[in-house]
């Protein structure tokens, strides 16, 4: 019996690097880096070294010069956002990621930590590996889900910006946003006729 996507990603607490990703000089120096500007600028560079070493597709970040989405209640802090992933998908196969980051916090509009800039960003990084990586339909927020973030983490060098080991049930991800597939009108996959015709008209697709 096929694993669910819960069970593929709570059973899977590393990272099939390809190569060595030869991120920590970048991870390092983003410590180091406050204005949005110069965290996008080396964020993406990160973004792109652990693509590189897993052979993944291009995933793009934007760090926004605005305090994080956010919901209070009564006055006070309910739910805040750091912020998301999205994934586009094509053909029924993921194609290209982009992940948003907010520099100012929800309430005091105050510069993003930095160790909380690049555990967010690795957070996000995991989603693009677990849909485009591991072929996941989900990304939940399962125990392997975090252990997959302190990997990475460690990997680079700075594991004291991961969460520490948990051990939870899975949870719904809040910060990814599933873009519909160009074939499946409200989610649903058309017939396979309908896919054999478009590939006729359009000249064959591409090979799974």
């Amino acid at each position: 019996m096929p694993k669910s996507t819960y069970e593929r990603s709570k059973g899977v607490e590393t990272i099939a690097w390809r190569e060595f990703p030869l991120g920590k000089g970048i991870a390092l120096s983003l410590l180091d880096e406050q204005s949005a500007p110069a965290r996008q600028v080396g964020g993406q560079a990160l973004l792109d070294t652990l693509n590189q070493a897993v052979e993944l597709p291009a995933c793009r970040l934007t760090v926004a010069d605005r305090p994080q989405r956010h919901r209070t209640r009564e006055g006070r802090l309910e739910l805040k956002t750091y912020g998301y992933y999205r994934v586009a998908w094509d053909d029924g196969q993921p194609q290209r990621g982009t992940i948003r980051i907010y520099n100012l916090t929800a309430i005091r509009r105050q510069v993003l930590a930095p160790k909380v800039f690049l555990e967010t960003l690795l957070h996000e990084w995991v989603h693009h590996y677990d849909f485009t990586g591991l072929g996941l339909d989900r990304s939940p927020h399962t125990s392997g889900f975090f252990a997959r973030v302190r990997s990475v983490a460690e990997t680079l060098g700075v594991g004291f910006v991961a969460p520490p080991k948990r051990d939870q049930t899975s949870q719904p991800a809040d910060d990814v946003m599933v873009q519909p597939d160009r074939l499946r009108p409200g989610g649903v996959a058309p017939p396979q006729w309908i896919r054999e015709q478009i590939a006729s008209i359009f000249g064959g697709g591409r090979g799974r």
